[in-house]
């Protein structure tokens, strides 16, 4: 009788994770398909010929400022910043929607460490600093972003720094 019971509640116990990643797996399609088809790319929407939003951002290795807003022709060099990112990246920008779903991700590589050499002080340990930076981030005017956030990395992944909402 005690391996029939063990039979029966091994059998149960089956049943009930089956459905239940039925009823998960179901509940998470809708969401994967909505989230490809809202997925734009925004490197291939932008065109030197074609209007969009500028933003003026002022960034840190712990900070993140939203300083202007304009509609404007990008310039090339702000279309060559969308780069996909690598593991030598140390920080990365994301645009978000409402959802804060990613609408495109940006490596920076480390735009904030400024390394300097100068003769006479090779022997020392400091060759640098941090610094803030300004760039110029174009958005299609079509694509309704509304945050931009700045994300460190380190050997367990990408950490949120800040994020800002955008006007």
């Amino acid at each position: 009788m005690g391996d029939k019971l063990g039979t029966m509640v091994k059998k149960y116990i089956l049943s009930i994770i089956f459905i239940f990643t039925v009823f998960v797996n179901a509940d998470e399609t809708p969401n994967i398909e909505k989230y490809k088809q809202n997925a734009f790319h925004i490197k291939e929407n932008l065109s030197l010929n074609k209007k969009a939003k500028i933003y003026k951002v002022i960034a840190s290795s712990d900070d993140l400022s939203l300083r202007d807003v304009r509609i404007d022709k990008p310039k090339k060099n702000n279309i060559k910043l969308y780069r996909t990112p690598t593991k030598r990246d140390k920080f990365i920008i994301k645009i978000l929607d409402e959802d804060y779903r990613e609408l495109s991700v940006i490596g920076l590589k480390n735009p904030f460490y400024l390394h300097l050499q100068h003769q006479g002080y090779e022997d020392s340990h400091v060759f640098g600093g941090y610094v803030k930076r300004e760039f110029n981030i174009p958005i299609p005017i079509e694509i309704d972003a509304k945050y931009i956030s700045l994300h460190s990395q380190n050997q367990f992944g990408f950490k949120e720094v800040k994020r800002i909402k955008l006007k």
